[in-house]
């Protein structure tokens, strides 16, 4: 079973609209709203962030391209589109298409798709948020290793074995440590 996610359906036909609500009510996912405009979806996703937005190609009052464009920070697309659209829209977006015949099974496999990219998109956004923060972490000591080197006349091996053991000795991070160093704050 999906978890609860959540997402709107964007649906010039809104009998359309409510078979794909009772399926996807059906595999557990969570449909928030209904709508046949590209203006009332984005009011929508703007007050509901959604995980995804279904939606087709064009609205009455505007195309599904505007709509991107003011929504793709804010939520994943899955356009249900003819063919002739299928390739335009994926040439320059980073939404999903399928087309207009689909089947229960290719549009929960569709949805499940775009959750796991998703979900590895976060993971992989931590993990290059975590080296982010190493390699500050690491300039931070090497600024401070230079400043001991050149302050008290030791080696680069010294200077670094030194911060380490007022680390230990102290219980403090290493990045603490020579944040303390180059702000020449007494221990």
């Amino acid at each position: 079973m999906a978890q609860q996610r959540k997402i709107i359906i964007a649906l010039n036909n809104i009998e359309t609209a409510n078979k794909i609500k009772g399926l996807l009510l059906q595999e557990n996912y969570n449909v928030i709203a209904i709508c046949n405009s590209g203006n009332e979806l984005i009011r929508l996703a703007m007050q509901y962030s959604p995980d995804l937005v279904l939606v087709e190609y064009k609205y009455k009052d505007m195309s599904l391209l505007d709509i991107y464009e003011t929504l793709s920070d804010i939520t994943s697309f899955l356009a249900i589109v003819n063919e002739p659209y299928k390739s335009y829209i994926e040439e320059d977006t980073d939404i999903y298409c399928i087309g207009t015949k689909i089947s229960n099974m290719i549009l929960t496999n569709a949805i499940s798709l775009i959750f796991q990219s998703k979900r590895r998109i976060e993971k992989l956004r931590g993990q290059v948020e975590k080296l982010e923060h190493s390699l500050e972490d690491r300039k931070l000591i090497e600024k401070a290793k230079g400043k001991l080197m050149q302050t008290s006349g030791i080696t680069e091996n010294e200077a670094y074995r030194y911060m380490q053991k007022i680390s230990m000795d102290s219980g403090k991070r290493m990045k603490d440590i020579a944040i303390l160093i180059l702000n020449e704050i007494e221990w």
